[in-house]
């Protein structure tokens, strides 16, 4: 073997060693997302409103939540964005997607679009949501504010209520915080069905 081929071979083995070193300090990040496989389980259905047409949407979150990692609390001010731990799509998405699947669900209907896609149905109802906070910290709780609307098809506020949750997290896992996450939101869908269920058709 030549000088020079044992200096490019060299070479090569300095740069594979300093790939797998770099690699080594950036692991691939865990990847979540609010549909738990197997679909919703919003619990025992409220109504049976097959004709009863829902558009849900827009939902409203905090621009600190509006990214692809999760974020956790730290203390009374402090936030920490975890790159490791990120949503499989976006946390807007997956709530607005959450919460039209547990409408549906507990008001028997299939008749929910979602914003900002267009209904190809006659709508009686809107649903709007501005979550004022979803804090997480892993391991204890996670607690949810909302407040929403229910509007008429014209856009005309019928009601506007607010709520707050909190959700025990079952360990340190984070999928586990996920899931507390995913039950504060069944929670709050469940009081949102049963307004809803309540109103007559229109």
């Amino acid at each position: 073997m030549t000088t020079r081929s044992r200096r490019g071979r060299l070479a090569g083995l300095l740069a594979t060693a300093l790939l797998a070193g770099c690699l080594g300090r950036s692991p691939v990040p865990d990847y979540y997302t609010l549909s738990p496989l197997g679909g919703p389980a919003a619990g025992p259905p409220l109504a049976e409103r097959p004709d009863l047409g829902i558009a849900v949407g827009p939902i409203e979150i905090p621009r600190y939540l509006d990214r692809p990692e999760l974020v956790t609390r730290v203390g009374a001010h402090g936030l920490v964005p975890w790159n490791e731990h990120r949503w499989g799509g976006s946390l807007r998405a997956d709530l607005l997607d959450a919460v039209a699947r547990d409408l549906g669900a507990l008001l028997g209907t299939l008749r929910v679009s979602v914003y900002p896609a267009e209904s190809r149905f006659p709508v009686q109802y809107r649903v709007l949501i501005d979550v004022r906070a979803l804090d997480a910290e892993a391991g204890r709780s996670v607690g949810l504010h909302a407040v929403w609307t229910i509007a008429g098809a014209d856009g005309r506020a019928l009601f506007v209520e607010e709520s707050a949750f909190e959700q025990p997290v079952a360990s340190p896992a984070w999928g586990d915080l996920v899931d507390a996450q995913r039950e504060a939101l069944r929670r709050l869908d469940r009081e949102i069905a049963t307004r809803l269920a309540a109103l007559p058709p229109r």
